[in-house]
């Protein structure tokens, strides 16, 4: 069975990175959930996507030069009242939850690593005794080693998309560099998977290759009859009914 992860939760259905969108999630039958951290200055872990808040946010600006404070009093677009989340706030929304838990490490508005995230992410995780269920993520492989670095054990993905490929030199060897990081899952953007899939299973194998973002019907019934352990979708609700058989959409 190919796994079914809600892209941000599920953003299409409900306001992205919310725990609105979490908490609804967890009913719709999927396996894992995806979300995105950032760091405050005062080192803080919030969960939002972009570096900037002008987007999801009632503000402005960079994320990482607000305190955690000035963070967690920052409302959403139509959440209503809510605020941006810490990250300890969605683990202790998914403890009791079965769901695994894809946490994508981001870089700040400059493109720059958050010096020290790595590390408090994986204590995050250890403290609740989440490192079974928890599968850190990145696109930028480094930050994937560092995690392996401070905890050997650690369930980790990274994700690849043209430009990261082409960072790294190319499909071919951004396919054996990430190989070489032991059982790192490699989610590839669809377009780039579609065109490369027999390299990608040669190299990595089924149990290690997943397949984001598919949103359209026809796209999400293709790559869950594909030889992939998971999709990453914008509409986990779409895929569990075609996952089950259910008549998709024209």
């Amino acid at each position: 069975m190919v796994f079914i992860a809600g892209h941000r939760g599920a953003r299409d259905l409900w306001p992205e990175n919310s725990l609105l969108g979490f908490r609804n999630l967890c009913g719709l039958g999927v396996e894992a959930v995806e979300f995105d951290i950032h760091q405050s200055v005062d080192g803080g872990l919030v969960v939002i996507h972009d570096p900037l808040l002008d987007r999801t946010t009632h503000d402005a600006g960079p994320v990482g030069v607000r305190t955690l404070k000035q963070l967690t009093a920052t409302r959403l677009r139509e959440a209503g009242e809510e605020c941006i989340p810490t990250l300890d706030a969605v683990l202790d929304l998914f403890s009791d939850s079965p769901l695994e838990l894809h946490i994508e490490i981001k870089t700040d508005a400059l493109g720059n690593p958050y010096p020290g995230i790595e590390g408090r992410l994986v204590e995050a995780v250890k403290r609740r005794r989440l490192e079974r269920r928890a599968v850190l993520t990145c696109f930028v492989p480094g930050a994937i080693e560092t995690v392996r670095r401070l905890c050997p054990q650690a369930r980790v993905l990274v994700s690849l998309d043209r430009r990261s490929a082409e960072m790294m030199g190319g499909i071919s060897p951004a396919l054996d560099r990430l190989a070489a990081i032991p059982d790192c899952i490699v989610a590839v953007e669809k377009s780039l998977l579609s065109l490369t899939l027999p390299l990608a299973l040669k190299v990595l194998g089924r149990e290690r290759l997943g397949a984001w973002v598919t949103n359209e019907p026809r796209e999400v019934a293709h790559w869950l009859a594909q030889p992939v352990r998971q999709i990453t979708t914008d509409r986990p609700d779409l895929a569990v009914n075609i996952r089950r058989g259910m008549p998709a959409p024209s």
